[in-house]
């Protein structure tokens, strides 16, 4: 996998982390954190743009289903902010990808 889409998967995957930990009190995923990070991945793996993708917040495709776009959304909003201390070259890349592709149009 490309390096943009293994950026993502790790990041997806310390906010869910950090949600499950924080909220379920589990030290590793919880069985709905866990089925989420794989949908997640599942989402990420067969996105049609690939290394060019917008950040999932700006795409005009809405590739998950409503419950898990739900989920994702509320563990974003938990863990969004707590990123930057936790995990900054991540937290950077991710603004990084986010300008870079401010401009994305679906085609």
């Amino acid at each position: 996998m490309k390096v943009r889409l293994e950026r993502e998967k790790r990041v997806v995957d310390k906010m869910i982390g950090m949600y499950c930990f924080a909220i379920h009190n589990e030290p590793d995923l919880c069985k709905s954190c866990q089925e989420l990070k794989d949908y997640t991945y599942k989402r990420l793996l067969n996105c049609p743009f690939a290394e060019d993708k917008p950040v999932c917040s700006k795409c005009k495709i809405h590739c998950y289903n409503k419950k898990q776009k739900e989920k994702i959304k509320e563990i974003m909003k938990y863990s969004g902010p707590k990123m930057f201390l936790k995990y900054p070259k991540d937290t950077v890349l991710y603004f990084y990808d986010k300008l870079k592709n401010k401009n994305h149009t679906v085609q």
